[in-house]
This record gives C-alpha cells, structure tokens and sequence, in this order.
C-alpha cells in the first residue's frame, strides 16, 4: 500500500502565486493523488502570501514610504481590497480545479501577509506539513541567498519533509500519464528515504518504469566502495522495491563521474518524469560552502520534477 511509504502526505502545502505556475501545481497534485487510498491526505493547504510587491502591483502606487508603518491605514485598506478583488478569487479557483477531480480532498485555503519565504516556512512548521509542491526558480544558488526563495526556504526548512519541485515536462504537457522515475541511490540512510517515497509514488501513480541509478565518484578519495558494493546497492534497492508490490519495469544503472554531474544528465536525457533525491539536512550556507549533490541539482536540473526528501 502506498501509504506505508507516504505518511506525511496527510497535509500537503501548495504554495501559490500570481506568476502562471499554479496551474501546472495543481495538475500536478491531482495526477499525483488521484489514485490515493482513502484517508492517506487529511488536508491540502493552498496558501497564497500577499507581499508589499503584490500590492504595489495591484494597487500601481509607490508604497515604500508607508511599508514602513506596517498597520498604516492605507496599507490596511489596500490588504482588504486585495483580498476581495484578487486572492480570495484566486483561491477560489484553485479549490475548483482541485474539487472536480478530487471532490472528497479537504481543503483548506490560506491567505497570509508579509515576505512569502518567510511566512510559508512559518506556516509550514506550525501546521506541520510534511509535503510541500512548489514550482522552481531559475537563479543561481548565490542569488538565492542573497534574495532568498520560496523553493529554498521550504527545501531547508528543519523536520522530515518532501519537496516536489514541479519541473518543466510536467509544466508544459500536464499529463498524467504513468511516469518514468529515477532514483538517485549512493548507499546512505537518506537514499533509502528517496527509495522508500519512490516506491509509494510509483504504486500510487502506477509508474510505468523505474532506473535505479548510482554514480561512483571518479575521486578516488572520496569513494572507497568497491565495484560489486556499488551492483549490491541496486540488486537491494530492487529487492526493496518487489517486496514492497512494485510492479513497474525497474532497471539498474551505474555510472562514474560527479555525482551530481551524472544525474543531471542522466535525468535530463533519460526524459524521466520524476527524479528522487536524499537530502542530508544541510543549512543553505552549509551548502553553499561545501557544496550537496542535492542542491547542484536542484539549480541545474529543468525538465524532470525533481523530488527531494528531507530526513534528518
């Protein structure tokens, strides 16, 4: 059963913004879910974050001079405005396209103020929220941190979680055909976490094939695993998943390189549908500093949706 593997899809947070990715994260959550057993999501949290920037916007006056007096009377009447006119609709709608397909689902939608990676995060926390679907941003990791995004702030947000960043074959074609996964395994706790999400999603989502991947570090360094430990990680990860019920078509495959280097091309070419990745529970800085497979390919990786699970 897929909820063995998928116990944090009890709530799922869905960011959403005015910026025409909503529509491809909603399709995404409803090809996703709907095969679902019942009772596996309690709730599904659309939350939409008006900004200063998003009031400026709608409203097309220069409100720097009063985003310094936070409960300044216009600002309180541009908020209410803005709620009527724009988020409360938009909202609205979101919750239609989801009801027609998922008529059960609970769903609850949120409005919040303030700096969006700031306040989804926040939110996030105090509702513990175990999944998040997001749509990704094409910036560098140094502007990242310096600017700062809703993707990264969710990614590194503490607790166990899972990111779904929505990628651009999902974007462009919304189908819910059977997908092809591939699963990025390096003999770690936390691929085994990727492993165990993958094998729910794939029984979930009917996967049509499965690629075991696993890439030697061609730094001699910093891989010590001989040849046949690197084929018993992905004869167990297969073992794993048949016992699990998997059906799909599971092939292995290894390569030598940069780790992340090779999944990313490995996913680009391979036109694989969703990619899965273990994520250690870095801080953003940490990262920056030494570097994670994870986050390389988070900035570098366009096509798949790429699937991070979050175990510390």
């Amino acid at each position: 059963m897929p909820g063995r593997f998928l116990p944090h899809l009890e709530k799922i947070l869905v960011p959403l913004g005015k910026d025409g990715s909503s529509e491809a994260l909603l399709n995404f959550l409803v090809c996703m879910l709907k095969g679902l057993p019942r009772g596996l999501v309690k709730k599904v949290y659309l939350v939409h974050v008006v900004s200063s920037d998003a009031l400026k916007k709608a409203s097309r006056r220069d409100l720097r001079l009063e985003a310094l007096i936070q409960e300044s009377h216009l600002l309180k009447s541009l908020y209410e405005e803005y709620l009527r006119q724009e988020a409360e609709p938009f909202l609205r709608a979101a919750e239609e396209r989801i009801k027609k397909d998922l008529p059960d689902l609970e769903i609850e939608k949120v409005v919040l103020r303030g700096e969006p990676p700031v306040e989804i995060v926040r939110f996030a926390l105090e509702n513990h929220c175990g999944a998040e679907i997001i749509a990704r941003r094409a910036r560098s990791s140094l502007s990242e941190l310096v600017l700062g995004s809703c993707t990264q702030a969710l990614l590194h947000r503490p607790g166990e979680h899972t990111t779904y960043v929505v990628g651009k074959l999902f974007t462009e074609n919304g189908s819910c055909d059977s997908p092809k996964i591939l699963v990025c395994l390096d003999g770690s706790p936390y691929a085994q976490k990727a492993l165990e999400e993958a094998a729910g999603v794939a029984l979930l989502w009917k996967a049509r094939e499965i690629v075991l991947f696993h890439v030697v570090n061609f730094l001699p360094e910093l891989e010590r695993r001989r040849p046949e430990e690197s084929d018993a990680i992905l004869v167990k990860a297969e073992d794993f998943l048949r016992e699990a019920g998997v059906e799909s078509r599971i092939s292995k495959k290894l390569a030598l390189g940069s780790p992340a280097e090779e999944i990313i091309k490995e996913a680009e070419l391979g036109r694989y549908d969703l990619v899965f990745l273990g994520r250690r529970g870095r801080g953003h800085l940490q990262e920056l500093l030494f570097g994670s497979v994870s986050g390389k390919v988070l900035h570098r990786l366009i096509s798949p949706t790429l699937v991070v699970v979050n175990r510390s």
